[in-house]
This record gives structure tokens, C-alpha cells and sequence, in this order.
């Protein structure tokens, strides 16, 4: 996958994405939009970064509901949809989560596919 598919469109092209050092299924992205951040710097909101996720036919990974003080108030985050069996990636989802939010809900606000 290339790096266009991450940056489109222009409104988010300046968002650079953040994740967690474990946690995740094997996937491939360009380290220039991407910061491994340890757990206290994931769940803060930030203006300029996003957390990171992966989603596939076996859920969420990390798994977001599980993430301890995660729902701390209104941001977005970004789901890159892959199957793991066969390594197919369908596309970018950004989801809000509101400021009163206590689990994920899949309030979806983009979705840019892998085309």
C-alpha cells in the first residue's frame, strides 16, 4: 500500500498516526506517518495525531474497549481494515468517539478505500 492512501484527502494528509508498541496484528505502513508511542501518550488527545488500529474479521487490535482511561474525552481514530488470512487491505475508516463515550460505538465520519 502506498503513502497516498494513507494521506488522502487533503484534510487529513497532515495527520500523523500513533500506536502502541504491541498489540497489533503484522501489517505494513510508511514510518513517516506513524509514532510508536508508550500507553500514556496513546490515550492523550492530541491535536495533530491519531491513535492507530487494526481491524479485521477478528475485531479491533489493540482491543479498543479494553484500553484502560482510553475514552478520556472527544477525539478521532483511524482503523486500517485488513484481513489477516489472506493480507488484503480494504481501506481507512476514521471514527469519532464523543467527549461521554464509555466503549467504541463505530461512529464513522471517512473512510478512504484501498483502491
Amino acid at each position: 500500500m502506498d503513502k497516498e492512501f494513507y494521506e488522502r484527502p487533503k484534510t487529513w494528509s497532515k495527520k500523523v498516526y500513533k500506536r502502541l508498541d504491541k498489540g497489533y496484528p503484522q501489517f505494513e505502513i510508511d514510518e513517516a506517518l506513524i509514532d510508536i508511542v508508550d500507553f500514556e501518550e496513546f490515550i492523550q488527545i492530541e491535536e495533530g495525531r491519531i491513535p492507530f488500529f487494526v481491524g479485521s474479521q477478528f475485531g479491533i487490535q489493540p482491543k479498543i474497549d479494553d484500553i484502560p482511561q482510553f475514552f478520556n474525552g472527544e477525539k478521532q481514530i483511524a482503523v486500517l481494515g485488513k484481513s489477516l488470512l489472506s493480507g488484503h487491505v480494504a481501506g481507512l475508516t476514521i471514527f469519532q468517539i464523543g467527549k461521554d463515550e464509555k466503549k467504541f460505538n463505530f461512529n464513522e465520519i471517512a473512510y478512504y478505500e484501498n483502491k
